[in-house]
């Protein structure tokens, strides 16, 4: 199906009782459904606020979760330890996005999967200051602008904030990061419209590679595999 909420897309990679890793855990949703379904579940949150209001609401509905505080970068986990990753909407905060790839990396298990999605550089609109076009500005002229009519952020505890400090990628960068931290990737929007349009999906899959995927979605989504032997460079 083309249109999937992303807890049924993430829970179709996990086999029945698997133990799951929310990386930016936030306020927790993520984490109390997959509690919800029967999945072993931890989470990582830098923001310690976020941790208290999680595990809170897990207590109310009857969840047992594991939530700490701390940064993306180093997770206080073992190696080879879980079934899935979940890091949405994280990379483009942190202070080094390939360090949270190797660290997810090395938690998984091997053969296992994850998701991950990275905020493109070049997007029409921008998800994070609801923008149109401003991505493609010279940095510091969008946050000339962004000043100007008092639309940036300021740098919280939850991590980057304001547009020249956040990480954002192109497609081919997006790939060359996870390649040289080990992974096998696939671009889900892509695997859906293959599966989706069938006979259709060259033409419509060529489509969205183009002219679509470049400047068109704010943020590139990722179902990524830890192969059996490592292929770190």
């Amino acid at each position: 199906m083309i249109f999937m909420n992303h807890v049924d897309y993430c829970s179709q990679f996990i086999e029945t009782g698997g133990t799951v890793l929310d990386i930016g855990s936030g306020r927790g949703d993520f984490l109390c459904e997959m509690a919800r379904r029967g999945f072993s579940t931890s989470g990582i949150e830098y923001n310690p606020d976020n941790v208290v209001l999680s595990l809170k609401k897990a207590r109310e509905r009857g969840l047992t979760v594991d939530i700490r505080q701390g940064s993306a970068e180093r997770l206080p986990f073992l190696d080879n330890n879980f079934d899935f990753a979940n890091c949405a909407e994280v990379t483009e905060h942190v202070d080094n996005p390939e360090q949270v790839c190797r660290e997810m990396y090395r938690v998984l298990k091997q053969n296992r999967h994850g998701y991950i999605s990275f905020t493109n550089r070049f997007s029409i609109y921008d998800c994070h200051f609801h923008l149109l076009f401003i991505n493609f500005l010279p940095r510091t002229w969008a946050e000339f602008l962004l000043n100007l009519f008092k639309k940036n952020k300021n740098d919280i505890s939850s991590g980057r904030q304001t547009l020249l400090k956040m990480h954002y990628f192109t497609y081919s960068q997006a790939i060359t990061l996870l390649k040289r931290c080990g992974f096998n990737y696939f671009d889900t929007r892509e695997v859906k419209l293959k599966k989706y349009f069938d006979s259709l999906s060259p033409f419509v899959v060529s489509f969205y590679i183009w002219f679509v995927r470049p400047i068109v979605f704010s943020t590139f989504h990722f179902l990524v595999e830890k192969p059996t032997k490592s292929m770190i460079q």
